[in-house]
């Protein structure tokens, strides 16, 4: 191990050493999980990613998740899932069990008309256009995020 690791590891064992001193040791072990689920939860970005697409076509949220929709609320719908699941990890089974309550066939099938749009037809180059719009908007919504929470952890 390098010197720096081992700086790291001392005050790691520092930290806890202090976290044992004010807390049990089951107050931080749900501290410490509490943290890596907070982590690992992409609520706060699926949120963001509803609600602009929601914003850029004028429905509501609750339009946007309906079932059965037409028109341009498919194209938002689907927006919605090359997002969620190119931009934020999502499988398909998570978007459709747990955000939409849809079938997969129906994400499975948005997400491939983003893979296999063709520039040259009208419709697939605007909802190009859209996706890229939406997917900058996000990705400055993460970098802003990412940007606060480590002026958060500096202070």
């Amino acid at each position: 191990m390098s010197i720096t690791e081992n700086r790291e590891i001392e005050n790691l064992l520092k930290n806890i050493h202090q976290g044992l001193k004010k807390y049990s040791i089951k107050e931080l072990n749900q501290a410490i999980l509490g943290f890596f689920n907070k982590k690992n939860d992409k609520s706060g970005e699926i949120e963001f990613v509803l609600n602009s697409v929601a914003h850029h076509f004028s429905i509501s949220l609750n339009t946007l998740k309906k079932k059965n929709v037409r028109g341009s609320i498919i194209d938002a719908k689907q927006l919605s899932y090359c997002l969620l699941h190119f931009n934020l990890g999502l499988s398909v089974r998570e978007i459709s069990k747990n955000i939409f309550l849809n079938s997969p066939t129906a994400v499975s099938n948005g997400i491939k008309r983003l893979k296999q749009a063709d520039i040259t037809h009208v419709s697939d180059k605007k909802f190009l256009e859209k996706y890229y719009l939406l997917e900058k908007k996000l990705v400055n919504h993460i970098a802003l995020e990412t940007q606060k929470n480590i002026e958060f952890n500096v202070e």
